[in-house]
């Protein structure tokens, strides 16, 4: 009798921590900066793991790796040397000339820094790669002082 009561308060309180670690990760979930930092430690570690991967099937050679291009634009007529396009945490062009043109890759976390800008902000997704599938040509984003996660490059699979 006390074997199933010891048992009985085990799957109790192993239920009850299942249960608060779902909601704190759900809560985490919601917030888009630990998000971002979830999604480039994700991506990351995805990377580490694909490189292994790709090295011992294949020589260095013959590693092939798609890339896009995306270019987005600042639809006021601004020079905004303060607003950055990040990709998987570093910062790799402002928008000083209007547009921003980058190489990507598959797996790649896009954000737009737009946290040192008093006013709202409106970008347009202008030339995509006909491979990518995460935008499409002339997408819109408003973003208002804040770090806005645009996406994770997702490529079409190849038939």
């Amino acid at each position: 009798m006390i074997f199933f009561h010891r048992l009985e308060r085990f799957f109790i309180n192993l239920v009850l921590i299942i249960l608060i670690l779902l909601i704190s990760v759900q809560l985490l979930m919601r917030n888009d900066s630990a998000y971002s930092k979830l999604k480039v430690m994700e991506v990351s570690i995805k990377n580490f793991f694909q490189d292994q991967a790709v090295m011992e099937v294949f020589r260095p050679g013959q590693l092939i790796v798609e890339e896009g291009v995306i270019n987005i634009e600042l639809l006021q007529t601004y020079s905004l040397p303060q607003v950055w396009l990040v990709k998987n945490g570093q910062r790799v062009a402002n928008f000083a000339e209007g547009s921003v043109e980058i190489r990507v890759k598959e797996g790649d976390l896009l954000v737009l820094d737009c946290s040192f800008c008093p006013d709202p902000l409106w970008f347009k997704v202008g030339e995509i790669s006909s491979n990518i599938k995460t935008w499409y040509t002339g997408q819109i984003f408003r973003i208002y002082r804040e770090e806005k996660v645009l996406g994770v490059v997702q490529f079409y699979e190849k038939v």
